[in-house]
């Protein structure tokens, strides 16, 4: 009786020993079921068809228990760590980053394309511009040797003498050369326009100023006191060239002057009298007009 009753003992002991363990191990299969549910969306037994490992491979808790006899826990618990660290620094995963990765290159090979356009405008645009720059050279320089050889012209004209030129400084480049005018009145060294005197500066630029016109006239040309810094020898000079110029060009020359040579000199007079004080009144003359009427008396 005394063998039985320990036996029996022993037996409640084992079984509730067993019935702790299978305690634990059911414990243990919730958590696993959960931690694979929320690791790898799916329950342990298909892990092995998703992830494609044998099953029988698998150890067993006791096998485990036996294999955690071999490594030390500290180990297996250091390993885990660097596992679970180094899936940590990956990130979470982007289900959508393949659609991304479409729309990103899809968006590359329009901005590809955009700059090979833009490249090739560019390209025409400095062509263009060669053109253009190269084109207005040469019209610069033709207009410039045109109203150079008038310039010279006129100079000699109006000074009896003298020669006169134009230059480009600074530059070889037309386009950005700076222009100088050199004067040589007779009797003086060749010099620029601004060492020149007052009348001279003056009969130059009415030169320079014909000049252009010769080479691109216009109906109307207003000469405003051109004749203020002259004595009476110069005005009669610019008067002479200014009925040079009616001759030989369509423009409309319209004076402003308080030189009585000047006036004399033109064909038509506009100016403002008062013949009583105080009442200002506007009156044209036409001086072409008056000499016809006093050759015919």
């Amino acid at each position: 009786l005394a063998a039985a009753q320990e036996e029996l003992a022993s037996a409640r002991e084992a079984r509730a020993g067993a019935n702790a363990r299978a305690e634990n191990e059911d414990a243990r299969r919730v958590e696993l079921a959960r931690l694979s549910g929320e690791r790898f969306q799916c329950p342990p037994p298909v892990l092995a068809e998703r992830y494609a490992f044998a099953a029988p491979d698998v150890g067993t808790a006791e096998a485990e228990n036996t294999q955690l006899e071999k490594l030390t826990a500290e180990a297996e618990n250091t390993q885990l760590e660097k596992l679970t660290a180094e899936r940590e620094r990956i990130g979470p995963v982007n289900l959508v980053a393949a659609d991304e990765l479409a729309a990103a290159e899809a968006q590359l090979g329009t901005s590809v394309s955009e700059k090979e356009e833009l490249a090739e405008a560019v390209a025409r645009l400095r062509g263009s511009i060669g053109n253009l720059n190269r084109e207005g050279r040469e019209r610069l320089r033709a207009a410039f040797e045109a109203v150079d050889a008038h310039f010279q012209r006129l100079f000699t004209q109006l000074f009896m003498g003298g020669n006169a030129h134009l230059a480009f400084i600074d530059s070889d480049d037309p386009l950005e050369a700076g222009l100088e005018i050199y004067a040589q009145p007779p009797g003086k060294r060749l010099q620029s326009l601004t060492l020149l005197s007052g009348g001279e500066q003056a009969l130059t630029a009415v030169a320079l100023v014909f000049a252009l016109f010769l080479t691109n006239p216009a109906p109307i040309c207003v000469l405003d006191e051109v004749d203020a810094p002259l004595d009476d020898a110069n005005v009669e000079r610019f008067c002479d060239l200014l009925d040079a110029m009616t001759r030989e060009t369509q423009t409309r020359y319209l004076i402003v002057t308080h030189n009585a040579v000047t006036m004399s000199r033109m064909h038509r007079l506009f100016g403002v009298t008062m013949v009583e004080k105080g009442v200002s009144r506007l009156v044209s003359v036409d001086l072409g007009g008056a000499e016809e009427l006093l050759a015919a008396e």
